[in-house]
């Protein structure tokens, strides 16, 4: 599955087949995957259940469901694709049907297929061939323009324009890092002797708490990756009150830090193509 953002207004009763846009990893058997778990996707129609974590072991229900995370997402359109970092290597256009829940920014599907792959021009000639071996029913493209145009999109009436300035909020972002960062290297002597230091570290580190709090017995893998995020934030905030033993504190989060700054620099060499290693335990 793959997230997007935007709110879920709920079912909508639609008549054919809803195209979407969406982003994959590929392994170096050629299978397209998404972003945040390991079940590949087939060639042809391929229908969503919902397993744990994500749904409820409980109870059954219709996939896809309003107050669930399962289904096949997909981006509404090509700017609400583009923000995905993903979408620099590998983009499909996938129709939809059955079930749907369509959000702001694209759906959830209880049935989906491949219509057309565009890798990017780094992707190695043998990655090309062993992905369109592995989806030959889809058309693959050299041109992402020229796929949307072939297989363009559908536009549902609850879609809103994607943020025109996602820069704004990247920026906010890399502010508010910094600042934890600062926070959780400050010694603690100096946090109480600077009031607006103290007031900005009890706010962070009690919005923190609050958000592990508020997470506790979450089954969504979103909400636990938050929950996770924010244990980490906040063993890094209370670092400075355990001294020395406060690094070993730290070390999860810039072992983490460096693990990005490594992908992100890697990222920029000029034929970088993210391939996947295969793993012959990957199920739909």
């Amino acid at each position: 599955m793959n997230g997007f953002s935007g709110g879920s207004p709920g079912s909508e009763l639609l008549v054919g087949e809803i195209r979407g846009l969406r982003t994959f990893r590929v392994d170096e058997s050629g299978r397209l995957l998404p972003l945040y778990s390991d079940g590949c996707w087939y060639d042809g129609p391929n229908t969503a259940v919902c397993s744990p974590p994500t749904g409820d072991r409980r109870a059954s229900h219709a996939v896809p469901a309003d107050d669930c995370e399962c289904g096949f997402y997909a981006y509404g359109s090509v700017e609400a694709a583009g923000r995905a970092r993903a979408a620099r290597y590998v983009q499909a256009v996938v129709s939809c049907w059955g079930g749907v829940v369509a959000g702001t920014q694209g759906l959830r599907a209880e049935y989906a297929r491949i219509d057309a792959i565009w890798l990017g021009a780094q992707a190695p000639p043998w990655l090309r061939q062993r992905v369109a071996g592995r989806y030959p029913s889809a058309r693959m493209f050299a041109d992402k323009q020229a796929m949307t145009a072939e297989y363009p999109l559908t536009d549902l009436h609850c879609y809103r324009a994607a943020d025109p300035t996602p820069w704004l909020s990247r920026s906010a972002a890399g502010v508010v890092l910094a600042l934890v960062l600062a926070l959780g290297l400050a010694p603690a002597g100096a946090l109480h002797a600077h009031h607006a230091l103290w007031i900005s570290w009890l706010a962070v580190t009690c919005a923190c708490a609050a958000t592990v709090l508020c997470l506790l017995g979450t089954r969504s893998t979103g909400h636990l990756s938050a929950a996770a995020v924010a244990v980490a934030v906040l063993a890094w905030l209370v670092a400075p009150w355990l001294g020395v033993a406060g690094w070993l504190l730290r070390l999860p989060v810039l072992r983490a830090l460096l693990v990005a700054a490594g992908g992100y620099l890697v990222a920029l060499l000029p034929r970088h193509f993210p391939v996947e290693a295969e793993r012959r335990d990957r199920h739909h």
